[in-house]
């Protein structure tokens, strides 16, 4: 049998072996990459070492060991040559060509040292966009400093310079708003929230170098427009709550005359309407609620944004008050008081956010605090802001907020304190703050598992202060013959509310206020009051003692 012949025709080519111009097209990516992630060549040591580790056997490949100390300290040599250097030189060169744009040029007309700005601006912003793929480290910085110069060059067109280009205020105004419009544009397209923090900063300062009501006012508002239309598109928190803080502050500024611009810290002479643009503010940043997202919005920026919106308007409403309104000032704080709490029943019903209907709902309390106190006498105030306790649980038992339960007890503990403190004891003042404290302990039990209320420590404590105002108010109010008689009566009355409502605690405070009666017969009517006086107030308490007596003895009795 015949052997076959070997073949000797050389093996077919492989499809997928890489031919010589894949290698070269391969190598020219890996090379662009690491020259955009910035590595630095491998020496040989390097990639023995790189081989070594990867053809280690399985389970046994010994862990990368760290950087020596010779190249943590060359690592921190590059930072600091490479980076730092080139961000700290930019800026002195954005300084360097701001200073050539104020540089009074004696034979020459005020629009050149203008226009070299506007042509370095052109200069930066061609580098920026050329090193962007190589020098990332240098671009953004680039871009920033020519939005800024750009920025101060057109504001060199009218403003500090003893011979502007624009005579007119307005319109050198009105092209700096043109500017910013276009800079905050950029920084919608490019998505970069940083961009747009530096020109809202700016608008806000051009806001105050205008140094006119109208378009201090109106650019402030304006740019709180901006930070929450970029919130509503972009969640930048950021950039709102920097918006946030200044327009109040430049809002603060201009009302005390706007001393930075070198005039005496003083109250302008009108208030200008100013008012509305406050109103303006705080409606915007408010409405931020309403369509904010619980996933990128943490409790920290939720705190720190309504109380700001509401600290800042309530104290540039309080001062407009005192300062122009002091005759209408309950109506402007009871309308700032009802913004919060519609703001605060309009974040309940949008989504349920317990947190900013918490914080606006005891803002409005506070502020409708301040309009009663502006708007009735002292006592009386103090009744006023005890019935308000009572609209405060109201609330709270509608948005089920344990928050503002308890702010309402030191609400309601702070405000009898300054009453004890303050004011000089009256009947009414005192009932009503009895008549609250009960009434507020009836809701407490009514609505407690709406309120998921776990102990009844609060409704304790209300029930223990009625028991103490009660015999306090009687003790001021009745003469001094009646005054245990009208403890007796309150004492009776307690266990009647024991009787109808079917409950133990009113029997308890029924019990202490007779104990506390007896002490003061004995202590105070005996010691002090005439004969026919001594003679009733024991008669009375002793009828009432053993009427109680037989009252408890039947009770045991019934089966």
């Amino acid at each position: 049998m015949a052997t076959p012949e070997p073949n000797l025709q050389p093996p077919p080519p492989d499809a997928t072996a890489p031919r010589p111009g894949d290698l070269r097209r391969l190598e020219a990516r890996l090379a662009r990459l690491e020259a955009y992630l910035r590595f630095q060549p491998l020496s040989e040591a390097d990639v023995e070492a790189i081989l070594a580790a990867g053809t280690a056997p399985h389970g046994s490949a010994a862990a990368p060991a760290g950087p020596t100390a010779q190249e943590k300290e060359e690592g921190l040599e590059m930072e600091i040559g490479e980076t730092w250097m080139a961000r700290i030189g930019v800026v002195a060169l954005i300084c360097g060509l701001a200073f050539l744009v104020t540089y009074p040029f004696a034979t020459l007309p005020s629009i050149v040292p203008c226009l070299i700005g506007y042509a370095a601006v052109g200069l930066l912003f061609l580098l920026a966009r050329r090193w962007r793929p190589t020098l990332p480290q240098i671009a953004p910085i680039l871009f920033g400093g020519a939005l800024f110069l750009l920025y101060f060059a057109t504001l060199r067109l009218h403003f500090f310079s003893t011979n502007p280009f624009i005579a007119g205020t307005a319109p050198g105004a009105l092209l700096l708003v043109l500017v910013l419009a276009v800079q905050f544009q950029v920084a919608h397209r490019q998505r970069s929230e940083l961009t747009a923090i530096l020109v809202a900063i700016l608008s806000l300062a051009t806001a105050l170098i205008c140094d006119s009501a109208p378009l201090t006012l109106g650019i402030t508002l304006g740019t709180a427009a901006t930070a929450v239309y970029f919130f509503r598109h972009h969640q930048w928190h950021r950039l709102l709550h920097v918006t946030l803080l200044l327009a109040y502050a430049a809002h603060l500024l201009w009302l005390f005359g706007n001393p930075l611009l070198g005039h005496p810290f003083h109250p302008v002479a009108t208030p200008e309407g100013n008012l509305f643009y406050l109103a303006g503010y705080a409606t915007l940043f408010a409405a931020v609620e309403f369509f904010r997202s619980d996933e990128a919005d943490g409790l920290c920026s939720r705190l720190i944004r309504v109380l700001a919106n509401g600290l800042g308007a309530m104290l540039l409403a309080s001062l407009n008050c005192y300062l122009y309104y002091p005759a209408d000032a309950w109506w402007i704080l009871g309308t700032l008081s009802l913004g919060f709490m519609t703001t605060a029943l309009l974040a309940w019903n949008h989504h349920r956010s317990l947190v900013a209907t918490a914080l606006y709902a005891c803002l409005g309390y506070l502020a409708l605090s301040a309009a009663l106190f502006a708007h009735f006498p002292s006592p009386d105030f103090f009744g006023w802001l005890a019935w308000q306790s009572l609209l405060v649980a109201a609330t709270a038992v509608w948005f089920r907020s344990k928050i503002i339960v308890v702010a309402n007890v030191f609400i309601y503990g702070g405000i009898y304190l300054l009453y004890l403190l303050l004011a000089p004891a009256a009947g009414l003042v005192n009932l009503s703050f009895a008549l609250v404290a009960l009434a507020i302990a009836r809701i407490l039990n009514w609505q407690q598992e709406r309120l998921e209320l776990r102990t009844e420590l609060m409704r304790n404590g209300y029930l223990g202060a009625a028991m103490v105002i009660i015999p306090y108010g009687l003790y001021h109010t009745v003469p001094p013959g009646w005054v245990s008689v009208s403890w007796l009566a309150a004492a009776g009355a307690y266990f009647l509310a024991s009787a109808l409502l079917h409950n133990r605690k009113y029997r308890w405070m029924g019990i202490l206020t007779l104990l506390a009666t007896i002490v003061y017969v004995f202590l105070v009517d005996l010691a002090r009051l005439e004969l026919i006086y001594r003679i009733s107030s024991t008669l009375v308490l002793g009828v009432v003692l053993l009427v109680v007596s037989v009252s408890y003895a039947r009770r045991r009795r019934r089966p």
